[in-house]
């Protein structure tokens, strides 16, 4: 008698890699946004280098949830599921839309070189502190404990980016 054995089908994607990666965007612009600040970028330069790099990031993203899941469940490639995989992926590009916007501004006109990069830093500050708020208005009762997690939450993403800087400088 042939036994054969069923592997489990590679996990799904969940709400909560959607988030997880939102939240990973968030700290990823910011550190660009940060390090080509530093460089005194032009807002173009800055925007391509923003763009392109969260691009790659996604890139390695969806193929690093491809393979640990083939490693985990010993499953056969299937393009169904790395389309699920990309696509919860994706927030970690979206996060930087708004910073890129700024930049963008700047490169057409509408801010200088410096005042574009230090909104678009301003943005990704607003993001880390809206993904913290969002946590305290679902984590606790109080809007004040809401608040103060988005404060804690933005100050602890922006410590993430000092210390990238740092380890990248």
């Amino acid at each position: 008698m042939l036994v054969t054995h069923r592997l489990p089908p590679a996990r799904t994607a969940t709400v909560t890699d959607s988030f997880a990666a939102a939240v990973y965007g968030s700290i990823v612009a910011a550190a660009i946004v940060g390090a080509v600040r530093e460089e005194h970028a032009s807002s173009i330069a800055a925007a391509l280098t923003l763009l392109s790099t969260m691009g790659v990031f996604w890139l390695a993203h969806v193929w690093a949830r491809i393979t640990g899941e083939r490693i985990h469940y010993g499953t056969r490639f299937a393009p169904s599921q790395t389309l699920e995989i990309a696509r919860s992926e994706w927030p970690l590009v979206e996060a930087a839309i708004g910073p890129a916007a700024m930049l963008l501004l700047g490169w057409a006109g509408v801010f200088t070189d410096r005042t574009a990069l230090t909104a678009a830093l301003v943005v990704c500050g607003v993001q880390l502190v809206t993904w913290g708020f969002i946590i305290g208005t679902r984590a606790y009762d109080r809007w004040y404990y809401a608040l103060l997690s988005g404060v804690v939450n933005g100050v602890l993403g922006f410590v993430l980016v000092v210390l990238e800087a740092v380890v990248l400088h």
